[in-house]
């Protein structure tokens, strides 16, 4: 569920990438909660169907354990959803970023887009990564537990968390430097970004 609070922040970078429309906001913010939904639902799924269960090793001493393995195609199922919506909003972004493109040949006057769509593109294939390990190790019948713990990790979501803390120290350091010679400059045919 850590994965949504990046989505999130992507979510709130490309409407200010849009200025805000309401019709793409609506849009995105649906297609926001049909990933929670589906994330969750998955998530409550999988505990019921592995039957968690709590055991007692000795007096204070407890541990739980499941009684059943999640199937494997779970882990490709998990990430299937994350993976829609951020193919999603990065079309968008890419999209909007060859239009800042076209009318200013280049970033050099942008560089709040330039870091909005750098951090844009480096998540995604983080992401890409992160689902690939995380299918590959559910997938495969992986022998050596040493390839499997590092698959793992490498399949891990933490990797996305501490990408996401960087997205908005990044930004925040791109506003502080006065990245576009402050936030008044404008365009001939779009205004600032606006985050909500």
């Amino acid at each position: 569920m850590t994965v949504l609070l990046i989505d999130y922040i992507f979510l709130i970078r490309v409407l200010a990438l849009y200025h805000q429309n309401k019709w793409i906001a609506t849009c995105l913010r649906t297609l926001f909660g049909l990933d929670a939904a589906f994330g969750l639902s998955l998530l409550i799924y999988g505990n019921i169907y592995q039957e968690i269960v709590v055991g007692e090793l000795a007096e204070g001493v407890t541990f739980c354990g499941v009684s059943r393995i999640f199937p494997k195609v779970s882990g490709a199922v998990s990430w299937a959803a994350p993976m829609v919506y951020a193919i999603i909003l990065m079309t968008l972004a890419l999209y909007k970023a060859a239009e800042h493109w076209r009318e200013t040949a280049g970033f050099s006057q942008f560089t709040l887009v330039k870091v909005l769509i750098q951090d844009q593109a480096i998540y995604f294939i983080m992401a890409i990564f992160c689902s690939v390990m995380e299918i590959m190790e559910n997938q495969l019948l992986i022998t050596n537990p040493l390839l499997a713990n590092l698959l793992s990790v490498l399949g891990s979501p933490s990797l996305l968390c501490v990408l996401g803390s960087h997205l908005l120290v990044h930004l925040k350091e791109a506003g502080e430097r006065g990245a576009n010679g402050g936030t008044s400059y404008r365009m001939k045919t779009m205004s600032n970004i606006e985050f909500s």
